[in-house]
């Protein structure tokens, strides 16, 4: 057998075996190219829910067909069951300031585990940087449902079967569902800060002045005839001590609430769809008279996936970066940790969970490259995410320029 070395020689021997490591490399490479599920994630956080400027104000003012009505989302009319984040102006109310009224996550926010009150006195989302501030702990998260979403569904109930004036329904804690009775709530006190909110309530000296310590997303007082609130924050239970009172524009026990009614005849014509006795806002019989933002906390993961690419890349040749991230954000693209020049603040289009930043990225040097990105989302108080990395061979370039 003669000799490869002999067969070749010794330059094409090298230039193959420089040649097989080469493609090697390549194969290698394009093993590995394919992306990788992120597994950083942050929590949606804090948004806010809705924002009155003080006292309830009088029905009138709230009625079907009022401003005021559509900037609420239309309680207590029938416009309630068709209003959205577009008939109520909720589109553009996001951040603390944004004026009176429902807001975005009204409708879009889900998996809901915790609400708050705040006053509004700083412009983050961290319900504790306010001067006073109440959070509560809900006994169960609002799952793919919104808070809008489980009060709709909970007026077509109550549109569908009359239960006014029934002690024996509803007994137990829920967010899902109506609430009613000695464990009638769907939240509980977790933290506070400040002493302007709060409630009056009868004591052994006249009335005092307590913290409300239940929160019910709706929630139906038994003592005399029936009362029912939505959003509601009030102390005491929901059993006896309120009277036919848990109602109006200074509900008794209730420091704060979204919507009210008597609850006495039928739940046809006095559901949330139907009729209103108490309007948004503080209670008239409070002494706080300020601004009161509605806040939830959701757990929902926000997730970047691994950057994708174009096609082949070559050094001096642009290709097409993409990354997906499952809610609005500002992309930066990165190679080997440092940041592509041309691929910062990419603002993603699209709709959850799908949205999509893109951008040219023309290599400088060839070989081994990992890029990753990063997703700042764009509601207040999301923290940033990393993606995991996408591996890439840059080619060198064949053709001269």
């Amino acid at each position: 057998m003669i000799p490869m070395r002999k067969l070749l020689g010794n330059s094409t021997l090298i230039s193959l075996s420089l040649s097989i490591t080469l493609i090697a490399s390549v194969f290698q490479y394009i093993q590995v190219a394919k992306p990788q599920t992120a597994e950083a994630a942050s929590f949606e956080g804090w948004q806010i829910i809705m924002m009155t400027p003080g006292k309830k104000p009088a029905v009138s003012s709230i009625a079907s067909g009022t401003a005021l009505s559509a900037t609420y989302g239309a309680p207590g009319n029938s416009n309630f069951s068709t209003a959205n984040a577009t008939t109520s102006s909720a589109t553009s109310r996001t951040a603390f300031g944004a004026g009176e009224g429902v807001y975005s996550a009204f409708y879009n926010m889900t998996g809901i585990t915790k609400v708050a009150l705040v006053d509004g006195s700083s412009s983050s989302m961290n319900p504790t940087a306010h001067n006073n501030y109440l959070i509560y702990n809900l006994v169960e998260s609002t799952g793919s449902e919104s808070l809008n979403a489980i009060l709709k569904r909970l007026d077509g109930v109550l549109n569908t079967t009359n239960i006014s004036n029934n002690d024996t329904v509803w007994g137990s804690s829920s967010v899902l569902n109506l609430t009613a009775g000695t464990s009638g709530y769907s939240g509980t006190l977790a933290s506070s800060g400040g002493t302007a909110f709060k409630t009056s309530v009868s004591g052994s000296v006249g009335n005092v002045n307590v913290t409300p310590t239940k929160f019910a997303v709706m929630g139906i007082n038994r003592d005399s005839d029936n009362d029912i609130q939505a959003l509601a924050f009030y102390a005491g239970d929901l059993n006896l001590g309120k009277g036919d009172s848990w109602r109006g524009l200074d509900p008794y026990e209730t420091f704060w609430s979204y919507w009210g009614n008597d609850f006495h005849t039928t739940s046809l014509t006095q559901r949330i769809g139907a009729g209103i006795q108490t309007t948004p806002g503080v209670s008239t019989g409070a002494s706080y008279t300020g601004n009161v933002y509605l806040m939830a906390f959701s757990a929902v993961a926000t997730t970047i996936d691994a950057p994708t690419i174009s096609g082949t890349p070559y050094k001096g040749l642009s290709v097409t970066l993409s990354a997906t991230v499952n809610t609005n954000s500002i992309v930066r693209f990165f190679v080997n940790g440092k940041r592509i020049a041309n691929c910062k603040d990419k603002v993603t289009s699209g709709t959850s969970p799908n949205n999509v930043a893109t951008c040219p990225w023309k290599p400088s040097v060839s070989g081994a490259q990992r890029v990753t990105a990063t997703a700042t989302p764009t509601t207040q108080g999301l923290s940033t995410v990393t993606s995991s990395a996408l591996s890439v061979f840059v080619e060198r370039r064949q053709t001269t320029r």
